[in-house]
């Protein structure tokens, strides 16, 4: 017999994270405020909530996968919001990327309830959701780790209890800042190569076997040769993981300055309102800084 999970949040990552819990036979209950992304998990079996607040009348585990800090503390810590209207017992969990002192402040207050709680950011974007293949980074009690780890595992089978609240969305930023700094560097490397005169799929075969290759040359064939921008990883979520990256750093007197650089990239497509379109779209940004003319988008 399976537990009786809730879903709220059904984005980009959201809904197909919901979706491969669902099928892996859970009863399943879902509520996001935009109610066409519940349409297709509807049809597969999920349940619709009236609210976020219905879920937790039907769930016994509740997962949470919203946009940022100021829309987890408001979901979880208003009057009347999760933590509030939980009954005793429930597991609440956070998939979201947030501050680290946002779920250390959600632990604290689910456990004067009689409530359990772990934060779970993941990471391998929106393919990575959609194959089930997330790596999942989980932060509080390990016992309760061991309560959700069959669910966690629908998602993704890479699950790490990194430490206690807070851990795991510090190493999140970590590994997001990295990612998006590889990326931005290979982007300006294919650039250069391609005002050279080089051949962009050439330039990525190679790097592929050299000292230069990354997981972000993945991105040269599914959106830079089709000039394909959608998300993916928003812009707008990236520039927020480095404001988390940027905030630790201060907080620990860390000197970094990748991040800051990469940052600008991000702030120069928000400001072009690029801000929904998948990172990979900072391409075009430095194609335009270079002068150089994009090619037409591969057939």
């Amino acid at each position: 017999m399976t537990v009786p999970t809730g879903f709220i949040g059904l984005g980009n990552m959201g809904n197909p994270m919901a979706g491969n819990v669902l099928k892996n036979g859970y009863a399943m209950t879902v509520f996001d405020m935009n109610r066409k992304t519940m349409e297709n998990l509807v049809a597969a079996g999920a349940k619709a909530a009236a609210s976020a607040i219905d879920v937790l009348k039907q769930a016994d585990v509740v997962f949470t996968s919203l946009p940022g800090t100021p829309e987890v503390e408001d979901v979880y810590l208003r009057p009347g919001g999760l933590i509030d209207s939980a009954k005793p017992g429930t597991t609440l969990v956070d998939l979201s990327s947030v501050l680290p002192s946002t779920p250390r402040k959600l632990e604290a207050a689910a456990k004067a309830k009689g409530l359990r709680f772990l934060e779970a950011p993941v990471s391998g974007g929106v393919t990575g959701a959609r194959a089930a293949t997330l790596a999942i980074m989980v932060g509080g009690d390990a016992a309760v780790l061991e309560h959700v780890r069959g669910i966690l595992r629908c998602i993704g089978p890479n699950i790490h209890h990194i430490g206690p609240a807070g851990a795991a969305n510090t190493l999140k930023a970590i590994n997001n800042m990295m990612s998006t700094v590889n990326a931005c560097a290979m982007m300006e490397g294919l650039v250069l190569g391609l005002k050279a005169g080089l051949d962009m799929k050439t330039m990525a075969d190679v790097i592929k076997q050299s000292s230069g290759n990354s997981n972000a040359l993945a991105r040269v064939e599914r959106a830079l040769i089709p000039r394909n921008f959608e998300p993916g990883f928003k812009v707008a979520l990236m520039n927020k993981d480095l404001d988390t990256f940027n905030t630790i750093a201060r907080t620990l007197h860390v000197p970094v300055s990748f991040s800051n650089l990469a940052q600008r990239y991000q702030q120069t497509a928000l400001a072009a309102g690029l801000g929904e379109k998948d990172t990979s779209v900072i391409f075009t940004l430095i194609e335009q800084l270079a002068a150089l003319q994009p090619a037409a988008p591969a057939k």
